[in-house]
């Protein structure tokens, strides 16, 4: 309590005599800010005490961390197609196609068929008639290329091979040591074999690979640094041929020297550079389990954030399979865990989005093949498990948006990741959200949920109609209290040509931080000040100088009030008002309101 003999008021341990007419107290926290909030709302007067916090595009925010970007999204689940600008909506279910168990490592195009190639040797399918036959069996085939009249192909252990228009298989290469290549490749007129397992490279220009050899003494060979590093594929990026190896990237120049271009040495493994592609002006390459992208002077990361905001968290790793196909890269990606899914992302140039899940849940098995095939605008992969099959995706023709073959069974949902408004804190409270949603129907509808700090989700309501949707009473209740929130939205439809379009939402809360008062009062400065039968003893300039101490301390001072009540805070203003002066000689006695602010913490 304050010591009412000596003052109405303390600060920081002293007495205080007040105007007491002049004492407000205020609530300095407004729990309803009228200013835009982090992540990019607006306000809107319509919603009165209640603040927008607004969700339009959803294409850049996958795995995006809940603390770096309130408004983006975690993670999907299903089949979801988030690329398009501000609509989200189903991506198209996969068919089945090949069930031979036959393991497929790639694919190419010849005559107008697709010719596949694995551990079963080599397939073909007929586009004409949609039917699988076998090529070549009698040993694994480690990669087969289209050029000109011939499909060359390259059976594990045994002398290079080339088919004609009519399937009719001869030699190619020289004589028996043209023998156990690994990859092909064809630039500037010439093609270029891989030797499986060693780090050499042969090289030929003849149509029909008749003069391609492959023995130490071929003067038509090229060593791709030292050791028994072998090299693991090839691409033709900015108009050079760039090797791929373990160790890091080389370039092969026109002197038929290779020389290195990225040094992995220090992280050199087998999972190293296991596909890449070039999309967008960069070479992209998974190096261990992050992505890397070069643009020939510069490496940058866009591995894929995490996907989930529990601890251990999920990841993905052992990156695979990069296809370029238009402005998107598709790869396949495995998730952390024992018993793991295997997914379908794609990169746009900025971000990634998961498509669909290829391996579901699954101990052993892995996507072998990833493959676009133009003919029939379709991007096939193969699934290597017990029991092997392949399946394609069709593709829209003259478009990005996925081909309406949407799946009507299983759970496809897009997941938020922990929305804030900016103010982690800070409790808010919600009444309601307006969704914009499309081509919604009693039988295509978005179904909404919510989750309150990390909580269970909790069922709202289906969206069925289309337009600007208000949402009220969440889980039943007038308003929901949350530090921050997380939305699912399930996307359902009963017919496989229509999907639910998700265009954006608007969540309408208000703030609601813990009070904290603000006090003003006029202190009365004179020297001995009487007031009854008692006395300060300081002089005014005493009190000017405890009262300015006060107010340039950076530690919080105590402050006891008429109520006899303390907080704690800091004097954040003070108002000098001179009402009287006396002088005497060479001194002054100068008798002073002073206004003071002082604000709690």
């Amino acid at each position: 309590m304050a010591n009412i003999e000596l003052g109405d008021i303390t600060l920081d341990g002293k007495p205080y005599r007040i105007d007491f007419s002049s004492w407000q107290g205020k609530d300095v926290i407004d729990f309803a800010p009228r200013a835009t909030v982090p992540g990019g709302a607006a306000v809107m007067s319509d919603l009165g005490m209640f603040q927008p916090l607004l969700q339009t595009d959803w294409r850049h925010g996958f795995g995006f961390h809940w603390y770096s970007d309130s408004m983006g999204y975690l993670a999907t689940t299903g089949n979801i197609d988030t690329r398009q600008d501000g609509l989200t909506m189903l991506f198209s279910k996969s068919t089945s196609s090949d069930t031979q168990n036959s393991t497929k490592e790639g694919m190419t195009i010849f005559n107008g068929n697709l010719y596949t190639w694995g551990s079963g040797g080599l397939r073909k399918f007929t586009v004409s008639s949609q039917t699988w036959s076998n090529i070549y069996t009698t040993a694994a085939v480690n990669f087969a290329m289209s050029a000109g009249a011939y499909l060359f192909f390259a059976p594990n252990g045994l002398r290079i091979q080339k088919i004609n228009t009519s399937d009719t298989i001869t030699d190619a290469g020289l004589d028996v040591n043209a023998t156990d290549y690994k990859w092909l490749i064809l630039h500037n007129g010439y093609i270029y074999a891989g030797k499986d397992g060693t780090n050499a490279i042969h090289f030929d220009n003849s149509d029909t690979l008749a003069t391609l050899q492959g023995n130490s003494s071929d003067t038509n060979r090229i060593l791709v640094g030292v050791g028994d590093t072998p090299t693991l594929g090839a691409i033709v990026y900015n108009g050079n041929l760039y090797i791929r190896k373990a160790d890091g990237v080389w370039i092969v120049g026109e002197d038929r020297i290779a020389r290195r271009m990225l040094d992995f040495t220090a992280e050199e493994s087998s999972n190293n550079l296991r596909s890449w592609a070039v999309i967008n002006g960069y070479l992209v390459m998974p190096l261990r389990d992050r992505i890397l992208q070069w643009n020939g002077a510069r490496v940058s990361d866009i591995t894929p954030h995490k996907i989930n905001d529990d601890f251990p968290y999920l990841t993905y790793g052992r990156f695979d399979n990069f296809v370029a196909v238009g402005d998107f890269l598709y790869i396949t990606a495995r998730t952390n865990e024992a018993t793991y899914d295997e997914d379908l992302l794609v990169f746009d140039g900025v971000g990634w989005h998961k498509l669909m899940t290829l391996l579901d849940g699954v101990a052993a098995g892995e996507v072998t093949m990833l493959s676009y095939e133009a003919e029939n605008n379709r991007l096939w992969y193969h699934r290597d498990e017990t029991a092997d099959s392949t399946y394609y995706i069709p593709f829209q023709n003259n478009s990005t948006f996925p081909y309406a073959d949407f799946p009507t069974t299983g759970t496809h949902s897009l997941v938020t990741s922990r929305i804030d408004a900016g103010f982690r804190r800070v409790t808010k409270s919600m009444d309601r959200i307006y969704f914009e949603a499309r081509n919604c129907s009693a039988t295509v509808y978005l179904k909404v949920y919510f989750a309150l700090d990390g909580g269970d989700w909790i069922f709202w309501r289906d969206i069925k109609e289309n337009g600007i949707i208000t949402l009220k009473n969440p889980g039943g209740s007038f308003t929901r209290e949350w530090n921050y929130l997380q939305l699912r939205i399930d996307f359902i439809t009963a017919s496989a040509t229509q999907s639910p379009i998700l265009e954006g939402y608007s969540i309408s809360f208000i703030m609601r931080p813990e009070t904290r008062m603000g006090y003003n009062f006029s202190v009365i400065v004179a020297t001995e000040y009487e007031q009854g039968m008692h006395k300060d003893d300081r002089t005014s300039q005493e009190i000017h100088d405890d009262l300015m101490d006060v107010r340039n301390s950076a530690a919080p001072v105590e402050l006891i009030d008429i109520y006899g009540l303390t907080h704690r805070g800091y004097v954040t203003a003070i108002r000098d008002q001179p009402v009287y002066r006396q002088v005497e000689g060479d001194s002054y006695n100068v008798e002073a309101m002073f206004n003071v602010n002082f604000v709690e913490i």
